[in-house]
């Protein structure tokens, strides 16, 4: 038994935030319609395309469906960018200042560039370590740190010679040498109207002498410094301001050099036109989140979904608005789904969309907003092979697997999944189907 859903409406979807990466990815995947990338399509279709007429269906699971709130966003006018996508895993270029307020905005950007290297709050690495055992040496001093400042303490991400892994940032001598370009000296913190009552100076460590050399991001954002300090006073000769202005370059070479690899492994993981999941990143994730839901007794459903007549659209329109179709589904999924949701691309123009706690009433429910929400959007007019003319639209089949206590491996509610999107491909398309 089937139900038809209710006809198509214009849908707005809203935009993602800025700093969501999942954003950042889907945007940058409309910059490669302008690219000539190709798609992938295996098997045939039927060699038409879907008319307006066409109304969605759920089969297998009747009358479970909300139809009182369907989820309605407008029409999405799919146009593409002209930013590269690997562009946008560069650190930002800071924005504009405001002239009235520049020490805010300053402030703002440096904290925005510091969280960009995701380095607050991480174990200890040996790059960072060598780096703080080294500046210790040279400078012949029993303590040396890599501190981060953020907008309440600053943390130490290399520490030598002090057990404490952060203080206040009004404690922080730190805190002062960010906003020098140069090194900041400190020969007797006593003597120095700016530190004298310091905690860590009137107390344990008991600091008299302090060096501090910016960690300058190639944007100029001091993020901290590389910083050596003594229990008694003492002087800092130019030979060694510049040796500890040296090691905090390679400070910051080691957080570029960390952050380019969180990219790489990223990319590495990403499907290069759209920016879900690849195949193998998606099963990765959908095995963790299997053997979570098993072991916890919790909800777990799969969506799998293929683009209907999508050798028609490739055969009519050329490969090119083929892409365009894909990237523009996988924009709807992220802005229709919950974010944060795990959405990979196995292959051509199929996906994979994981739902944490939903059985499958909620996972069908998911799946009829995906349709209504596909089914609004559309494509500028453009010439096909045989001279027509946009708007564009397409649609899609659905098939769902949910998680039964009877499944051992994350496999098996893939195949259930992948026969219920046969079945709605068989059943006419444009609907989901439960096995």
């Amino acid at each position: 038994m089937s139900h038809p859903l209710p006809a198509s409406h214009d849908v707005d979807t809203p935009h993602d935030s800025p700093d969501d990466i999942a954003h950042d990815v889907a945007q940058a995947a409309r910059a490669l319609w302008h690219t000539n990338g190709t798609n992938t399509t295996t098997g045939s279709t039927p060699p038409h395309l879907p008319t307006g007429d066409e109304r969605g269906r759920i089969d297998a699971v009747p009358d479970i469906i909300d139809r009182a709130s369907p989820l309605t966003p407008p029409r999405r006018d799919m146009t593409a960018s002209g930013a590269d996508f690997h562009a946008l895993h560069a650190p930002a270029s800071p924005p504009k200042h405001d002239p009235t307020s520049d020490a805010r905005l300053d402030e703002t950007e440096r904290l925005a560039a510091l969280r960009r290297y995701e380095i607050l709050d991480t174990p200890p690495e040996p790059a960072f370590e060598r780096i703080v055992h080294l500046a210790s040496h040279v400078i012949d001093v029993p303590i040396s740190l890599v501190s981060l400042i953020d907008e309440t303490r600053q943390w130490f991400k290399a520490r030598q010679g002090i057990d404490t892994a952060q203080t206040p940032r009004s404690m922080a001598f730190c805190a002062h040498a960010i906003l020098e370009d140069d090194v900041l000296v400190v020969s007797d913190a006593r003597a120095d109207p700016r530190f004298a009552d310091n905690p860590l100076v009137t107390g344990a460590p008991n600091i008299r002498f302090y060096a501090g050399a910016p960690l300058r991001t190639p944007e100029g954002h001091r993020l901290g410094t590389l910083c050596v300090m003594d229990r008694r006073p003492r002087t800092l000769d130019a030979e060694k301001r510049t040796l500890l202005a040296d090691l905090s370059a390679l400070v910051v070479d080691a957080l570029e050099l960390r952050r380019v690899n969180r990219v790489l492994g990223d990319m590495a993981m990403r499907d290069g036109l759209t920016g879900a999941l690849n195949r193998r990143a998606f099963l990765v994730q959908a095995e963790r989140q299997f053997s979570a839901a098993r072991a916890q007794q919790r909800r777990l459903s799969v969506l799998m979904l293929d683009i209907d007549h999508f050798k028609r659209i490739n055969d009519t329109w050329g490969h090119a608005v083929g892409d365009r179709v894909i990237v523009e589904l996988t924009l709807i999924m992220r802005a229709t789904l919950r974010k944060g949701t795990v959405i990979g691309r196995l292959g051509g123009e199929e996906f994979a969309v994981l739902l944490p706690e939903a059985d499958a009433q909620r996972a069908v429910q998911a799946a009829e907003r995906l349709l209504i929400a596909i089914g609004g959007a559309s494509m500028p007019g453009a010439s096909g092979s045989k001279g027509l003319t946009g708007p564009i639209r397409f649609s899609a089949s659905i098939g769902i697997g949910s998680l039964t206590p009877d499944d051992a491996e994350f496999g098996s509610l893939l195949q259930r999944a992948d026969r219920a999107l046969y079945a709605a491909k068989q059943s006419g398309r444009n609907r989901v189907a439960v096995m």
